[in-house]
């Protein structure tokens, strides 16, 4: 005979539930952080020795995860200590994360806690991936163009070392990847096209040019082009080649802007989307979009957007390397006000404004997944807020300013100007 639970007032939320312990409904019990402490307190006087931080973790868990989940971490965690015998916070970090880039929640949560507290280094999983992107690079490029392309690559390296060393701006990864990415379609072409190439010391100008020319896009020539001379400019340089086939080619990179924009009445229906009766929308999308569609900020500068940043008194929020504070309008300044206030109740961990319970939990920025996510039940992404914003304000202003008011360079906004007409500006004749 089953025996069922008392219905009474849960001493946490009030309702009439059946009790699942200690006065508490399920629900509440399964989500209060003592539900973590506890936890971490058993597990304690089963560990032979008791790391000296156990209790400290079992504390960052409680305020940042749920707490089954933290449940869950905890008890892995043991285990993991209890297999490998020790204890030192490297090591634990190398003994519990997951091989490659994807380490896992237990590692990324462990990692922000000893980084928080000083007792180890950050794991540095974005060089890691980085390189092994690089490495699937360069093992796509056949064998007689692979050993100059490996040797580009560490020259790309010791370039950016020494930059960052200098204090100039080093190269990005994504860069890097990209020249790599070139030099290896070159050699696919030439493996296709031109068979008797079997070194790039037999590349001429006119392999480049037909290897731009069949390039689909336009607008990547000018890219691949640049990726190329660099490559070929290092390869004279120490003199693995005669002559730098491209060395007199040029293109044109200001090409038009074709992307998609958003029409008027789209925008006002977005705006209303995001101004009025948004109770039902979760509190991030209108602050996205609002700073998307009416101030132009990109993927990265709402990612790296921390509390500090919005001043809500002088009605002002720093964006990225903007290099003025940018003026809230009061639909914006309201959906921020409003993030804030959601921030505070469920996740106050971190400098982050945007902030869900995976980051909250490894202490790292939102990801553009995520972005993508809050955006997606109004269809429309950060990049075309963006792009329609700039296409608006350089059509109707100097884009010499706003090019200095978003701190970007002059050529960056000229893209959105060519070939754009807007027939409302145009006079009536």
């Amino acid at each position: 005979m089953t025996r069922s639970r008392r219905i009474v007032g849960c001493v946490t939320c009030g309702q009439q539930r059946p009790n699942q312990a200690r006065g508490q409904c399920s629900r509440c019990y399964q989500n209060d952080p003592a539900l973590v402490r506890r936890c971490a307190e058993r597990l304690a006087a089963r560990l032979n020795p008791e790391p000296n931080w156990w209790i400290g973790f079992g504390e960052f868990l409680a305020e940042r995860a749920a707490a089954t989940r933290a449940v869950s971490m905890l008890h892995r965690l043991a285990t993991a200590l209890d297999r490998s015998g020790t204890a030192t916070p490297t090591a634990v970090l190398e003994a519990i994360r997951n091989p490659g880039p994807a380490v896992g929640e237990l590692a990324r949560a462990l990692e922000a806690y000893f980084v928080e507290s000083g007792l180890a280094l950050a794991l540095d999983t974005t060089a890691q991936a980085a390189a092994e992107r690089r490495s699937r690079r360069l093992a796509e490029i056949a064998d007689q163009f692979q050993a100059l392309a490996a040797a580009f690559d560490t020259h790309q390296l010791q370039s950016r070392e020494r930059a960052r060393r200098s204090g100039t701006k080093p190269r990005s990864d994504r860069t890097l990847e990209i020249n790599l990415a070139a030099i290896r379609d070159l050699a696919r072409y030439l493996i296709t096209h031109r068979p008797a190439v079997t070194d790039w010391t037999l590349v001429d100008t006119g392999d480049v040019e037909a290897f731009l020319a069949s390039i689909t896009n336009p607008s990547n020539r000018a890219r691949h082009l640049h990726a190329l001379q660099g490559f070929f400019r290092f390869a004279r340089q120490n003199r693995h080649i005669l002559a730098d086939p491209t060395r007199r080619l040029n293109t044109n990179s200001n090409r038009p802007f074709h992307g998609r924009v958003l029409e008027p009445a789209r925008q006002r229906a977005l705006f209303r989307r995001w101004t009025y009766d948004n109770a039902d929308l979760h509190p991030h999308e209108p602050v996205i979009g609002l700073l998307g569609l009416l101030h132009g900020a990109s993927a990265t500068e709402l990612r790296s957007l921390r509390i500090d940043d919005a001043d809500l008194t002088a009605g002002s929020v720093v964006l990225g390397r903007r290099p003025h504070p940018t003026p809230l309008d009061p639909a914006t300044a309201t959906a921020l006000r409003r993030c804030l206030h959601h921030r505070d109740h469920h996740h106050r961990a971190g400098p982050w404004l945007l902030v869900n319970q995976k980051s909250k939990t490894v202490g790292k920025q939102v990801s553009l997944d995520y972005l993508a996510m809050i955006l997606a039940p109004a269809h429309v992404t950060v990049q075309t807020l963006r792009a329609t914003r700039l296409a608006q304000l350089v059509t109707t202003m100097d884009p010499v300013l706003v090019a200095a008011a978003f701190g970007v360079r002059r050529g960056t906004v000229l893209h959105y100007l060519a070939d754009s007409v807007d027939p409302t500006r145009l006079p009536n004749l």
